[in-house]
């Protein structure tokens, strides 16, 4: 993108508060503006953290719906925020004037619970399930928020949100329930915890290739720990 083009997206990436001030007080229209990158100046200061900018930024969109803030990817400012995983922000944008859709997806359906539980950012994860954000949503892959939090190896998150009835035996794409993501990243602790305090399936169960989970562990002493800990 060429430096200049773009003043007031360039002002919210660097942090020149004063400039974006300046700027948003003459050419108000620049906050709906779109760069090279579909994206909009909300988009930049969010990614970069600097909440001050956010919130003059916001100031001065109260009547904007930040749901239709999307760059090409489907991205609005919360999912960014999300996967930033900077709590003010995100909080200065989950009460806006027009309250943002905790549940929107990206073009992919990720939504923002999807994005913190990859980042492992419990705080926004628990905030957005506080607002009401479902852990029933699924992405293009079929993936629950669950998944991810599985994967990444995350007891909390994964607690969190089998405590607020997120499906444990639900199947992706490839026939895997979050259990088979556990086991796969090597996360007997949280395979465990499926399987005992939330009765993940286990032994009857195949993927779509005719896997079953202790298939894709990738070594032994995991192995060894799970069936230890859930064959009791």
């Amino acid at each position: 993108m060429s430096q200049g083009s773009f003043p007031l997206h360039e002002a919210c990436r660097e942090g020149q508060e004063s400039k974006v001030r300046e700027l948003v007080e003459e050419q108000p229209k620049l906050l709906l503006s779109q760069d090279l990158d579909s994206r909009y100046p909300l988009h930049w200061a969010v990614s970069y953290q600097h909440e001050s900018i956010v919130k003059i930024l916001l100031s001065r969109m109260q009547s904007v719906d930040l749901d239709d803030l999307v760059d090409e990817s489907g991205w609005s400012p919360l999912h960014i925020a999300s996967s930033v995983g900077n709590l003010d922000i995100f909080t200065e944008l989950l009460h806006h004037a027009i309250k943002p859709d905790a549940d929107l997806g990206t073009s992919q359906g990720v939504t923002a619970l999807h994005l913190a539980c990859s980042k492992q950012h419990l705080a926004i994860a628990r905030l957005l399930v506080k607002e009401g954000a479902s852990v029933r949503k699924k992405d293009v892959r079929g993936q629950l928020a669950l998944h991810r939090a599985a994967s990444v190896g995350s007891i909390p998150l994964v607690k969190l949100l089998c405590d607020e009835r997120s499906p444990v035996n639900a199947k992706d794409v490839q026939g895997w329930i979050p259990l088979f993501h556990a086991l796969s990243e090597g996360h007997g602790d949280v395979a465990v915890i499926l399987v005992q305090e939330y009765n993940a399936e286990y032994r009857e169960l195949q993927d779509n290739s005719g896997k079953a989970p202790l298939d894709v562990v990738p070594d032994d002493k995991v192995k060894r720990f799970f069936l230890e800990n859930v064959e009791q």
